[in-house]
């Protein structure tokens, strides 16, 4: 992204928090995100109002009605679309300037060098298919040699004040990481307990509750819902771990 006095203006609010020197890290910073639903979304409308210069979006998914409690695309009139292609359009809208790249083919092990490209500084995690997210993320990890990020689970979780940061290895409370965990070590050759896998999580320590305890007369409940103000504030919590990562922070969590 061309650094114009317009860009200038429109993000001093980023440029006071962070610097000259980091906004244009961001300015010229490539990231991937895979899944853009109820954690991935709101991740990606961060860094656009961060500055980030270019953003490639992996979903191929559309927009359903029962998305409307999480992710940030989702109305009346979007239902329908492609997730990634609405995202893009609200982007567009949000910053002209910024590179939007969209991939709609369904994400696996076998077309990971075809979809994902190579050339992005940071990688978002938002997927929760554990086959594709554990091949994903070796890919990304151990192939390309790239920093990437992983959410966690936001099944039955209420409190966002319990979302956490760390290495994968010390996530806990948290059914999806654990299960992860065990392809990423049995496929993928990462490191056993308790040994670091060098993987930052995003993840929420809260134990979930089931559809079922939450609402026993329903026979519609699903077996874990999910609440924007988690799924949100995980997103946003990964998009700051991106800021921090390009800017150099030393308060990022270790790779």
């Amino acid at each position: 992204m061309i650094i114009t006095d317009t860009i200038l203006h429109r993000f001093r609010g980023i440029r006071a928090v962070y610097g000259e020197n980091a906004f244009r890290k961001f300015a010229a910073a490539h990231v991937f995100i895979a899944g853009v639903g109820g954690v991935g979304s709101w991740c990606a409308e961060s860094l656009i109002r961060s500055g980030i210069g270019s953003i490639t979006m992996l979903d191929c998914d559309t927009i359903e009605d029962s998305n409307s409690n999480r992710q940030l695309h989702t109305m009346q009139s979007s239902l329908g679309r492609l997730k990634a292609a609405a995202l893009a359009e609200r982007f567009r809208d949000i910053n002209p300037e910024a590179r939007i790249s969209i991939v709609t083919e369904r994400l696996s092990a076998a077309n990971l060098a075809e979809c994902v490209p190579p050339d992005a500084d940071i990688y978002i995690d938002a997927i929760d298919d554990l086959p594709v997210k554990a091949a994903l993320i070796s890919f990304a990890h151990r192939d390309l040699g790239k920093t990437i990020i992983v959410s966690g689970g936001a099944g039955g979780k209420r409190n966002p004040g319990l979302l956490k940061t760390a290495d994968l290895a010390a996530s806990f409370n948290d059914a999806l990481l654990s299960r992860l965990r065990s392809i990423l070590r049995r496929d993928f050759g990462y490191p056993p307990a308790p040994a670091p896998m060098g993987l930052t999580a995003v993840f929420s320590s809260e134990k979930g509750i089931s559809g079922r305890e939450a609402s026993p007369e329903g026979s519609d409940i699903p077996p874990f819902g999910a609440l924007m103000c988690v799924t949100a504030s995980q997103g946003l919590m990964m998009g700051s771990e991106v800021l921090k990562r390009l800017a150099g922070d030393p308060g990022a969590a270790p790779a």
